[in-house]
């Protein structure tokens, strides 16, 4: 195989979530949930990587929605491990600590093909 083959792979699995803020522009709202995300990217034991961003003001698409505040992006070696951050506790805490703040949540998740 040369390096420019495409491998199949059964993995890994990745949950993005996007949220959307009530309060989009209050700063105390932001800073609370910035802290408790980033308190689950450190504590959760399932995740074997972890992106946190924001909208980027890219071209003005039909295709594009950059209206979320935040989107969450994790990646679970399989979908048993996702299943287990489901109702573990760094998450549920991480729910409890700051899900007053969030008006809306998105979830796609998306098992590799390649």
């Amino acid at each position: 195989m040369t390096s420019n083959s495409i491998q199949n792979t059964m993995g890994p699995l990745l949950h993005i979530v996007f949220f959307w803020l009530k309060e989009p522009n209050n700063k105390s709202h932001r800073s609370q949930f910035e802290k408790a995300i980033k308190k689950l990217i450190n504590t959760n034991p399932q995740a074997t990587s972890n992106h946190l961003g924001c909208p980027v003001s890219s071209e003005k698409r039909d295709v594009v929605d950059n209206s979320f505040t935040y989107c969450y992006t994790m990646s679970f070696p399989n979908l048993e491990s996702h299943d287990i951050y489901q109702t573990d506790p760094t998450h549920k805490l991480f729910i409890d600590e700051v899900g007053h703040l969030w008006d809306r949540v998105v979830v796609n998740d998306s098992n590799a093909l390649l």
